[in-house]
């Protein structure tokens, strides 16, 4: 009975292990940096959309990129809102109407001892923006998902895919929203190393940071995949921040359905990550979709425009300039 116990205890552990491995196989990236100085800056481009029937600036932000293999420009989300850096396979499988050879295949992500796992993968993700190159030899692939292409024109520029935190996992990540920009390094830069908030990092590197409100302490994902909304939470938690009537109603979608989602004025003095704010709109997302019930709701890049944020995942610190 013993040996029996013992090696069913071998098995579960090794399928455990087995399936931490696969997991992590897609944030393994290999980062290398072409210009030697502390700072290497990429440019960024906003997106604007109409929502609503109204119109918006600063929707969301796209990294211009090249791929090893193909001469198109293509666009990646700036999103650490999302767990891997990847492709959209319904573009990604559109661009043969490029006519352009590549080794960069999709296949399936599947093994003796995990043949359960249909997942797809990119080999050999080569992805380049600014002076980086970025390696990944298990590209991650958001199955069924983004615009699939009948032509392209000579000049188009393809959004293909999204850059999630893992590409970060262990370095210091850089956003400068006024000259909309953003850099990676491996240690934080001498004139950035200062005015630091503690902050968590969640395993999967979601960042989570102190937020107090009438002498209260809640928790706030930060994600730059959300744009538009200074606060956003669920609506069963939307009495922790205000209480005053509706002023606002958006229709969005997050991955593809659309919801609504209700604003309120936050008149009180409040902080996040050390910073002070007041005046500001938190609205309530009554599905849930894209919120995290672990905590008590999201900010992203709107509270953030006019400012230098910096993010040092490795040692869980944040500074705001």
């Amino acid at each position: 009975m013993k040996k029996l116990i013992l090696t069913l205890s071998i098995v579960i552990i090794t399928l455990i292990a087995i399936i931490i491995a696969g997991n992590n196989s897609y944030s393994n990236w290999e980062i290398k940096n072409n210009n030697k100085t502390e700072i290497s800056w990429v440019q960024f481009e906003w997106t604007n959309e109409i929502i609503s029937g109204k119109y918006f600036e600063k929707t969301s932000i796209n990294v211009p990129c090249k791929i090893e293999g193909y001469k198109t420009i293509f666009t990646f989300q700036l999103d650490i809102g999302a767990e891997y850096t990847g492709i959209y396979e319904n573009t990604f499988r559109s661009l043969d109407i490029l006519n352009q050879i590549s080794e960069n295949k999709l296949k399936k992500l599947k093994s003796p001892l995990q043949f359960w796992n249909t997942d797809k993968f990119i080999n050999n993700f080569d992805l380049q923006f600014g002076k980086y190159s970025v390696l990944n030899k298990i590209g991650f692939v958001y199955e069924n998902h983004g615009e699939k292409l009948i032509k392209v024109n000579k000049n188009d520029t393809i959004h293909l895919g999204t850059i999630g935190r893992d590409l970060f996992k262990n370095k210091v990540l850089i956003i400068d929203y006024p000259n909309e920009r953003f850099a990676i390094s491996d240690k934080i830069p001498e004139e950035y190393n200062r005015n630091l908030t503690d902050i968590e990092i969640d395993p999967t590197g979601r960042i989570i940071l102190p937020m107090k409100i009438r002498n209260q302490n809640y928790k706030i994902t930060f994600d730059t995949g959300s744009s538009i909304f200074p606060i956003i939470t669920e609506a069963k938690n939307i009495s922790k921040f205000s209480s005053l009537p509706d002023i606002d109603t958006i229709t969005i979608s997050s991955w593809g359905k659309k919801h609504d989602v209700t604003g309120k004025l936050i008149t009180d003095t409040f902080k996040i990550a050390g910073q002070k704010y007041c005046n500001v709109k938190v609205y309530a997302n009554h599905s849930g979709l894209g919120i995290d019930d672990l905590t008590d709701g999201m900010t992203g890049n709107a509270l953030y425009w006019d400012k230098t944020i910096l993010i040092d995942f490795k040692n869980k610190k944040m500074g705001i300039y």
